[in-house]
């Protein structure tokens, strides 16, 4: 495959220059177009060799350069400017805010808890079967909680367990919208207990109960079974 006639493997080689990385990352800092002599400024480079990476960087589809003028006299000066932001993590991270924002415009919380619920099933596609061990059941969802970077601290009260959220992994995009995230971790949450446990056990999700801490409830009715 071709992009503006330039081989696949080099548009990867173009970015495995340090050099011409930190150029492109300060072409998606600017607020706005850059001619070389400021991009040489902000990233040490010599602008001879600004421009020689940019050239790399303009025929490998990451760049573009146009013309803007400065006043009426005088010839136009040359400034570039990144074609795309950042993508971060291979992508996930951008794959993420782009469902979740189309989720949230369009009333999506019930299926952002049924897709929490599909991924417990996928965390425990062999379950070993129900027990009437709420214990067991708290333990397993806080294990699963644990490794999944919730840092979870757990404490009876009654008829019920309360498991602190002391961190969200997924905190950046539950702050812009909670109503789909924190729908997601409670499909999570339930699909867990009703998976695991055969005592009438209801799960609940309180987010932001402090700040960056949310809280999941375990009520059970008539007390832990087998104690």
């Amino acid at each position: 495959m071709y992009i503006q006639g330039v081989p696949n493997d080099v548009t990867f080689g173009a970015l495995a220059v340090p050099s011409r990385r930190r150029l492109l990352q300060a072409l998606r800092a600017a607020a706005a177009p850059a001619d070389a002599q400021a991009l040489a400024a902000v990233t040490g480079l010599h602008p001879n060799t600004v421009r020689f990476h940019l050239d790399v960087l303009i025929k490998t589809g990451f760049v573009r350069e146009h013309s803007a003028r400065q006043g009426r006299r005088g010839r136009p000066r040359t400034v570039y400017e990144a074609v795309t932001a950042a993508v971060q993590d291979g992508g996930y991270e951008l794959l993420a805010s782009v469902l979740v924002d189309h989720l949230a415009e369009n009333d999506g919380s019930d299926i952002a808890r049924k897709a929490g619920w599909a991924w417990a099933q996928r965390l425990r596609p062999h379950s070993p079967g129900q027990s009437d061990d709420v214990q067991a059941t708290v333990s397993m969802v806080s294990a699963v909680f644990t490794e999944l970077g919730f840092q979870p601290a757990v404490a009876a009260n009654g008829g019920q367990v309360q498991m602190t959220l002391h961190a969200c992994p997924f905190w950046s995009l539950a702050e812009d919208h909670p109503g789909i995230v924190c729908a997601m971790h409670l499909g999570l949450l339930q699909g867990l207990v009703e998976q695991d446990a055969r005592a009438p056990l209801e799960a609940r999700l309180t987010p932001f109960v402090r700040p960056r801490q949310c809280q999941a409830d375990l009520v059970y009715e008539a007390g832990p079974a087998g104690r």
